[in-house]
C-alpha cells in the first residue's frame, strides 16, 4: 500500500514539474511552489529527491551548463524529512529539507558534501584516491572478464590513496566496485 501511495505521489509530482525558469506554465498558487536552484552545474550532473526511507522520488540529469532552476509543488508529499542530492563530477552535495503543514524548509546549515573516489589509469597502473571526511574506509573489488581479481580495503585519515599494478598481459575491460559508508561507486575502464 505504501508503494502504491508513493507511486501516486511521484506521479502527481511529475505532472506538475516544470522545466527551467523561462518555462513558467504553472496553475498552482505561487505559495505552493518551491524552486530548486543549483549554481555552477554541468551537463550530465544529476539531482535526486529522496524520502527519509531512501526511496527515490524524482531524479533528473541536467542538460546544460550554468545555473539550473526547477520548480516543484511538494505539497502532495507527506509531512516528513527528505533530501536533495546533487551529484557532480567528484562530489555529492546533500541538502536535507522537511515538509510540515505544506511548508517546505531547507536545512542548509545541515548540508554536507560526500566526495566520490577518483579513479585513473596510467599504463598498467590503477590509481584510486578518496577525500574522506566522514568515513575512514573504502572497500574495493576489481573485476576482469566478469571475475573478481582483487579485493582490498583502504583505511586512513582524510585522504585514502592506493596504486595497483595490473598485469600487462590482461588487456581489456575492467569493472571497479567501491563502497564507502553507505555509498556505492562503480567505474569501468579499459586497458589497451
Amino acid at each position: 500500500m505504501k508503494t502504491i501511495k508513493t507511486l501516486v505521489m511521484v506521479a502527481f509530482m511529475l505532472t506538475i514539474v516544470t522545466g527551467y525558469a523561462n518555462e513558467n506554465v504553472i496553475d498552482v498558487p505561487s505559495k505552493a511552489i518551491t524552486t530548486l536552484k543549483f549554481s555552477n552545474v554541468k551537463k550530465g550532473h544529476q539531482y535526486t529527491i529522496i524520502d527519509n526511507e531512501g526511496v527515490i522520488l524524482f531524479s533528473e540529469t541536467i542538460k546544460r551548463n550554468g545555473t539550473f532552476l526547477k520548480k516543484f509543488n511538494f505539497t502532495a508529499l507527506e509531512d516528513g524529512s527528505y533530501t536533495v542530492e546533487l551529484s557532480k563530477d567528484f562530489e555529492i552535495i546533500i541538502t536535507p529539507f522537511i515538509i510540515q503543514s505544506n511548508n517546505v524548509v531547507f536545512l542548509e546549515s545541515k548540508e554536507k558534501t560526500v566526495f566520490k573516489p577518483v579513479v585513473r589509469t596510467k599504463d598498467d597502473q590503477l590509481l584510486i584516491s578518496l577525500l574522506s571526511m566522514d568515513t575512514k574506509t573504502l572497500d574495493i573489488e576489481l573485476f576482469y572478464n566478469g571475475e573478481s581479481i582483487l579485493k582490498d580495503t583502504l583505511t586512513g585519515d582524510q585522504v585514502l590513496n592506493k596504486v595497483y599494478k595490473l598485469s600487462e598481459k590482461e588487456k581489456g575491460d575492467y569493472y571497479l566496485h567501491m563502497t564507502s559508508g553507505d555509498r556505492v561507486f562503480n567505474k569501468t575502464f579499459t586497458l589497451l
